[in-house]
């Protein structure tokens, strides 16, 4: 009997190296050895550190290690290269600071920027691009020089420090509904209380004209300003839950991360924030970001991080 136990016991392990774990419906191997919500895959899309699900991935070595913040401003018209899309990333951050996160990317390096624009689908709803930065991120100062792409109501715009495993998140963020401000936010562990937006004064146009949008982000309080100038600070001690007993300040390590999307076709509640519907004849809607700089609390040391293979 200890003998068949015994055997039984090392078929049971042999099989887990072989199979992994459990991604959705399906176990992902030595060749798609990366989960991402129920599918396995080896390209970046679903190894990145940012999207990879180590608990349910072939190994949790499978997902590719975190590469952590260093001092850096990608121009993206001095240096196109600084945005690839997420098909052609391997991992090396010191070559890519910033990949596209969905597929088909409509996003792109062109006119001395990166640009991430709203297309029309056939169903008439809008797909849009998300940008996100290859470094993390814990505590530092994002500046980011930009024009929304907001020239509807229903388009919206963003500018975010997110975990997303986590569901800590720090916002800037443009509706076409009001391209005369930005509104800033907070979010910890993915609890969405709305009510926490504040906005700017008033802005010239964020739609049509560049800005400076900075986010200074410390162990103690996060700063939102706008061409150089504060308007909103959130200290940690006024994060304070009494009844969970817990500060709720975004604390985790994130990824610098821009966006353009459809809030017209979202729930009502969306699309009334949004500005309703978006009216394409007023296309095309690009978020066009010339330049993002960070400057890390910690300072980052990249020996700290080995890149994946053939990266």
């Amino acid at each position: 009997m200890k003998t068949a136990l015994s055997l039984l016991a090392i078929a049971l392990v042999f099989s887990s190296s072989v199979l992994g774990a459990k991604c959705g419906s399906q176990d992902c191997g030595k060749d798609s050895p990366c989960c991402v919500k129920g599918f396995c895959n080896a390209n970046a899309m679903y190894c990145a550190p940012f999207s990879c699900e180590p608990e349910n991935s072939f190994a949790p070595q499978s997902c590719w290690g975190t590469p952590h913040c260093v001092d850096q401003t990608a121009d993206f018209g001095a240096n196109p290269a600084a945005f690839a899309p997420i098909a052609e990333y391997h991992g090396a951050p010191h070559k890519t600071q910033y990949v596209s996160q969905l597929e088909p990317s409509n996003a792109r390096v062109q006119n001395g920027q990166m640009e991430l624009q709203l297309v029309r689908q056939p169903d008439g709803k809008g797909f849009g691009a998300v940008t996100i930065g290859t470094r993390a991120i814990q505590y530092g100062t994002v500046t980011a020089v930009l024009r929304s792409g907001c020239l509807s109501g229903g388009v919206v715009s963003s500018f975010i420090i997110r975990n997303g495993k986590v569901g800590d998140e720090i916002d800037m963020e443009f509706v076409g509904a009001d391209t005369a401000t930005v509104q800033s936010n907070y979010y910890w562990h993915g609890e969405l209380d709305y009510t926490k937006m504040i906005k700017s004064p008033a802005v010239i146009d964020t739609a049509r004209n560049f800005h400076i949008y900075q986010i200074d982000w410390t162990p103690d309080h996060i700063t939102w300003q706008v061409d150089n100038v504060p308007f909103r600070t959130l200290r940690r001690t006024d994060t304070w839950d009494p009844q969970a007993r817990v500060f709720k300040f975004p604390e985790a390590e994130s990824f610098v991360s821009f966006s353009v999307w459809d809030g017209g076709s979202g729930a009502q509640g969306t699309r009334d924030w949004a500005g309703g519907y978006v009216d394409w004849s007023r296309a095309p809607f690009v978020l066009a970001v010339k330049s993002v700089a960070v400057s890390c609390f910690y300072k980052g040391n990249e020996t700290t991080y080995t890149p994946p293979l053939g990266a």
